[in-house]
């Protein structure tokens, strides 16, 4: 037998393998007598069909399955158990040739890990957004809840930015002005305030009142114009108006809306505050820690196997299903998945790449102490279960392998908290970079 590693690039290599008939006829005759004493066939007797036939009948397939164990003993003998490679990701067999009494041709490709040098980060700045959650802050979370229970009463004033309006929408052709048949909604109805409303339709509509029509040219949104970057006109009819009464803000309010979980108006504030704080607290971690990922992917493009990018598209697939109860939707385009999400997969693997060198080279491991914390702390905010019955619940569910890496991510970050110099800034700021880096970027983007 005869082996041949050839290196295709730094992280990806090409393992060919040559069998010849005597390297793989014992293999072959023994499974051929093993298939010949399971083999039935009318005129003879049970393990008595003669060989040619067995072989006729069955030799391809015992072949092909020999040929795979074989590849694969080869592979673990001359790439895995050598200390060289350090395999990443799942070797794929793109070429393999083998029929009985012949030749076996083979070849394994295989990406390896690059090596990656994390170095010095005190110099490099990373933003964190500072918080503070403010007595205004808790007000608003007040006022949602007051909206929430409020009475909505008709009325025939002019239109508040805060009103329930129901409207019908006739869509206008542009060059006849005449109604398009079939495409008129009635009783559309929504808030003035809610986010999701078209500001040319909210600003049509302020300030009129029951009865009033007027036109607008809206978005046509359609699955081959997402952004709906052209308009439809439409005939707006206004029917009913109504005000939000908003209920008064005292102890028994409180009680009533909170199943009297909360009993004084106090109480619930400092409720709110806690959880605006531990929601920012959670955004501002999320957001330090995908800034440290980006500027550790710029000072570090290493090259990645294509077999990692594999894996991860792969996952991304995996994912899909489980989303649809273990089904890929009707019409699901593989290759097209795999094409639109190549980048965001060649960018995780070299994220978990940069990451396993962070690990290696701080020694970072999750120990029984940080697993006894962790379930500490979610006995502690579950409050059913103890910190043991959680964990063997973890267990018997097979998700502890989930918790370590959970927590070994902590770490990582952590560590990486000490490294880079943390620059904190409020939303404002750097919302204001942002689109100056915006404004910035499409003033340097080609014109079409």
């Amino acid at each position: 037998m005869e082996t041949v590693i050839n290196e295709i690039s730094p992280v990806e290599f090409e393992l060919e393998i040559t069998a010849s008939h005597d390297d793989l006829k014992e293999e072959v005759n023994q499974a051929l007598r093993t298939q010949q004493r399971q083999t039935d066939m009318k005129g003879f007797r049970p393990g008595k069909v003669p060989m040619q036939l067995v072989k006729k009948m069955h030799g391809k397939a015992i072949g092909y399955q020999i040929a795979e164990r074989k590849v694969q003993e080869v592979f673990d003998e001359e790439v895995m158990s050598n200390d060289d490679y350090d395999v990443l990701g799942q070797p794929q067999i793109s070429e393999l040739s083998y029929e009985v009494d012949g030749e076996m041709k083979a070849t394994v490709q295989f990406g390896v890990r690059p090596d990656v040098e994390i170095g010095d980060l005190s110099e490099e700045e990373v933003d964190a957004l500072a918080y503070d959650i403010t007595d205004e802050d808790v007000d608003e979370q007040l006022e949602e809840l007051q909206q929430k229970h409020a009475d909505l009463m008709p009325h025939e004033e002019e239109i508040a930015d805060t009103d329930y309006v129901v409207i019908d929408l006739q869509q206008i052709d542009k060059e006849s002005g005449t109604p398009v048949i079939g495409e008129k909604e009635e009783d559309v109805n929504f808030f003035l305030d809610d986010e999701k409303l078209h500001d040319a339709l909210r600003d049509g509509l302020l300030g009129r009142t029951v009865g009033d029509t007027f036109t607008v040219d809206l978005p046509h949104q359609t699955e081959q114009d997402p952004e709906g970057s052209h308009t439809h006109r439409y005939q707006v009819t206004i029917k009913e108006t109504k005000h939000r009464e908003l209920p008064e803000l005292d102890d028994a309010f409180v009680g009533e809306v909170t199943d009297d979980e909360f009993i004084s108006v106090e109480d619930l504030r400092e409720e709110i505050r806690s959880q605006l704080e531990q929601q920012a607290e959670q955004q501002a971690g999320e957001f330090v820690q995908s800034n440290m990922v980006e500027r550790l992917l710029e000072r570090n493009p290493v090259p990645v196997p294509s077999t990692a990018v594999e894996m991860f598209l792969d996952s991304f697939i995996e994912d899909v299903k489980q989303r649809n109860d273990g089904e890929l939707p009707d019409n699901f385009d593989r290759e097209a998945f795999r094409a639109q999400n190549r980048e965001e997969a060649e960018r995780q693997a070299r994220w978990m790449i940069i990451r396993d060198q962070i690990i290696e080279d701080e020694d970072l491991e999750v120990t029984d102490d940080d697993l006894d914390a962790f379930f500490a702390k979610q006995a502690g905010e579950e409050a059913q279960l103890s910190a043991e019955q959680l964990r063997g619940f973890y267990e018997q569910m097979n998700v502890m392998g989930r918790v370590k890496q959970q927590l070994l991510s902590d770490k990582v970050f952590g560590h990486l908290r000490e490294r880079f110099t943390i620059v904190e800034k409020d939303r404002e700021t750097l919302e204001a970079e942002l689109k100056a880096k915006r404004e910035a970027a499409a003033d340097l983007a080609p014109t079409p």
